[in-house]
């Protein structure tokens, strides 16, 4: 979820030349976040799977670890996730809740016959990460009013007033002093919706190979393509009736605003992961993993609906009129780098009792946007004012009940805040379980569960000249993910 909602995407269109859209952190970041994982059987085991990585989703966690493939392997598995938002604006609550199912994973490891180790090499599909989100909130702002970000009472006016949505929309007039006159400053009760959608797909091709006794070296290589889609609506209201008597030209009664603005986001990008295991057989794995950063490249398109222009209901000698007003369309073409990632495992094997925990780093503050205009290349030195380097733990566990074929799994994932300053609340943290159960002599069924936990906030809209900081929507979220992974060996 974005914390700086875009107050409109007019607003910023105006405030930048036409076509150019005001990238901020978030964007980079969210590209470089890639999830909780894939595969049953590393979500139920916490995601401490870089020191197991012995399925097709080691192409994910550890390419190394397919070197322990004996046998050929089919897999597909599928995902669920619930997420629900409950937000908190000015003491009002609200809650909203979004629901996706997805493909998860598809994929095929081939064993290629050599004289002495191993040599495997695997390819397919997963599904790295969900963009999907929802937020609404509802509250009665005493302090500020979006109209103030377009035409700030007082202020003095542009030379060119074309375009400023404030203007458009008759909800602010010029003075024969060239300043402002915009008295709407709050008092208002403030409305908005956020839908986010899409995500990230990964395409890839690896193998690893004995360099040694027990010893193994992979490689994966990653296409990455999806999409991101972002819908915000927005609207103020004067429900207690406070301006009815506005000193403007044109209209004196001031009832409601509404804005729609959208970002839609089509995404490729690729990347390269190395991994190294080293394996006492039947007692002890050690992998070690370094992902290179992720070349991004994003086509953007953004703006207003041509079916949802803003609007204004507004009052002149007792009777209303609508105002409207269509900022438009652009269209924006930029690059991002995300940071190395470098990550350990370690997994212990107690008879039928696997122990496994995995430690990631990465370092945000070198996220950059690339190819870009200096307004967006900005950014990059606010990422390295904003955000820090974290250091994400995994831990898990699996039993295996030889027999009845069952395999019980447990973990815990935290994921910290990649911005300074967060409150350990806003770490992400998620308890998670799973079961295997053999179909068959060759055949398993893996199912996992996992529930996230965390908060933030969000903005309701972005004031570039405030004072102090904009109104914000407290946020808690919770996910449930379901997953489910079917692999046959051959």
């Amino acid at each position: 979820m974005k914390r700086f909602m875009i107050a409109a995407v007019a607003l910023l269109m105006t405030a930048a030349p036409a076509g150019v859209f005001a990238q901020i952190p978030e964007d980079a970041l969210r590209l470089g976040t890639p999830g909780i994982g894939v595969g049953a059987r590393a979500i139920g085991m916490g995601g401490a799977y870089t020191g197991v990585a012995s399925d097709f989703s080691a192409l994910y966690w550890n390419p190394a670890g397919l070197a322990q493939a004996v046998h050929g392997e089919f897999s597909v598995g599928l995902n669920y996730n619930n997420i629900g938002n409950t937000s908190t604006y000015f003491g009002t609550g609200e809650q909203y809740t979004v629901n996706t199912t997805n493909l998860n994973t598809l994929g095929l490891v081939y064993p290629i016959p050599v004289r002495q180790g191993s040599a495997v090499i695997a390819f397919g599909f997963d599904r790295q990460s969900s963009f999907a989100s929802g937020l609404s909130f509802n509250g009665f702002n005493p302090n500020s009013s979006v109209i103030q970000t377009y035409a700030r009472n007082g202020d003095y006016e542009p030379v060119d007033l074309t375009g400023n949505l404030a203007y458009e929309l008759y909800l602010a007039d010029t003075t024969l002093s060239g300043r402002w006159n915009s008295p709407i400053t709050g008092r208002l009760t403030q409305l908005g919706k956020v839908l986010e959608s899409g995500g990230l797909n990964n395409w890839s091709l690896g193998g690893a190979i004995d360099i040694g006794k027990n010893l193994s070296l992979g490689i994966t290589l990653t296409y990455l393509s999806g999409t991101y889609r972002y819908d915000h609506t927005y609207r103020e209201e004067d429900r207690n009736g406070l301006y009815g008597t506005l000193p403007l030209a044109t209209y004196q009664t001031f009832y409601s605003l509404a804005l729609n603005d959208y970002i839609a986001d089509d995404i490729a990008g690729w990347n390269a992961k190395f991994g190294l295991m080293y394996r006492v057989p039947d007692l002890f794995r050690l992998g070690l993993t370094v992902k290179t950063p992720t070349a991004f490249n994003i086509q953007e398109t953004f703006g207003t609906p041509v079916s949802s222009p803003a609007t204004a209901v507004l009052g002149s000698g007792g009777a209303t009129a609508t105002t409207t007003f269509d900022p438009g369309e652009g269209s924006n073409r930029y690059s991002i780098n995300t940071p190395w990632v470098f990550g350990a495992g370690a997994s212990l094997i107690l008879r039928d009792l696997v122990l496994s925990v995995d430690a990631e780093y990465t370092d945000w503050t070198q996220l950059e946007f690339a190819k870009a205009s200096p307004d967006i290349l900005a950014n990059n030195e606010q990422i390295k004012q904003i955000l820090v380097g974290t250091t994400t733990l995994r831990g898990g566990a699996e039993y295996d009940i030889h027999q009845i074929g069952v395999r019980l799994r447990g973990g815990y994932m935290y994921i910290p805040s990649p911005f300074r300053g967060d409150p350990t609340s806003f770490d992400q943290k998620y308890i998670t379980a799973g079961l295997g159960i053999l179909l068959g002599e060759s055949t398993m069924v893996d199912v996992a569960y996992a529930h996230g936990m965390w908060n933030t906030f969000v903005y309701s809209y972005t004031d570039p000249n405030a004072v102090v900081a904009p109104p914000s929507a407290n946020e808690k979220l919770s996910t449930n993910n379901f997953f489910l992974t079917l692999t046959h060996r051959f």
